[in-house]
């Protein structure tokens, strides 16, 4: 069992969600969108599409705009997210000594891997939970809510309550032996995975979520950057020059606005909707 849970379940789990997520992006990206969804006032080049959609991600602008409690915990639960998923990268691979590339030194660094590990891990399980009282509590959000939304988040909060109990008791975990096993998958090198009960179940929680995520709501992280490339997009120009391509970049290959939408009788085909 531990040899499939170690050195076969991260392939299984890792090529569903590689494929998966692919397979999701590129079947958005073929259906047909025949009308301009571009919103005003609207980037004037690419550089400003860029920076639009940048501080969209980082600060969640319409979500603030629309519910602003809403807003507030889940800002929190992904920024605790990202500094979760950075601090695994780094902590793991410079054995929570990465704060020594600042000039820190092997102790401190050591601490401050622990503060900001331990402070990132409860504020995501904090927010995970307020964002499940949000689904009960409140009428209509409950009334809106189905099953998938509560297993989204008791999933989450599954993976991170294993992940803080290797934090906040004294449980062992030994870490070298951990990146040692992670080097080996990511190598296509797998060696035994460590037997630590705590770590072994964390694992295996992160594989089924893994295997999830391109079939769940999750995925709305990777259709983020699909809605917003269609929402900061050149807007069209009035009266439409001669020549011009009357489709939307998102259409699927030789959909143009004519055929996909039949206008009215004396309608000016010229002109972008």
């Amino acid at each position: 069992m531990l040899y499939f849970i170690g050195q076969v379940l991260p392939y299984i789990a890792g090529g569903i969600f590689l494929v998966g997520v692919a397979y999701r992006v590129m079947g958005w990206l073929r259906v047909p969108v025949p009308f301009q969804l571009t919103l005003f006032p609207a980037p004037k080049d690419g550089a400003g599409q860029v920076a639009t959609v940048a501080a969209e991600l980082v600060f969640f602008r319409s979500l603030y705009h629309g519910d602003k409690s809403l807003w507030l915990g889940s800002w929190l639960m992904h920024a605790s997210l990202a500094l979760v998923l950075g601090g695994h990268v780094l902590g793991i691979y410079y054995l929570m000594n990465q704060f020594t590339l600042v000039g820190l030194s092997p102790e401190v660094s050591q601490q401050l891997s622990k503060v900001f590990g331990t402070s990132a891990g409860i504020v995501l399980m904090a927010t995970i939970v307020y964002l499940l009282y949000r689904r009960t509590a409140i009428a209509e959000v409950k009334r809106l809510s189905d099953p998938a939304d509560f297993f989204d988040l008791l999933l989450l909060l599954s993976v991170v309550i294993t992940g803080n109990h290797m934090r906040l008791t004294t449980i062992h975990v030994d870490l070298p032996a951990i990146k040692a096993y992670l080097g080996g998958l990511l190598t296509f090198h797998p060696v035994p995975i460590p037997e630590n009960w705590v770590f072994i179940s964390h694992f295996v929680l992160v594989n089924l979520l893994l295997i999830y995520f391109p079939f769940s709501k999750l995925i709305h992280v990777a259709g983020f950057f699909v809605n917003r490339a269609m929402l900061v997009g050149a807007p069209p120009k009035y009266p439409t020059p001669p020549g011009t391509r009357l489709r939307s970049p998102f259409a699927a290959p030789g959909q143009s606005f004519g055929s996909a939408v039949a206008l009215p009788p004396g309608t000016q085909r010229g002109v972008q909707g």
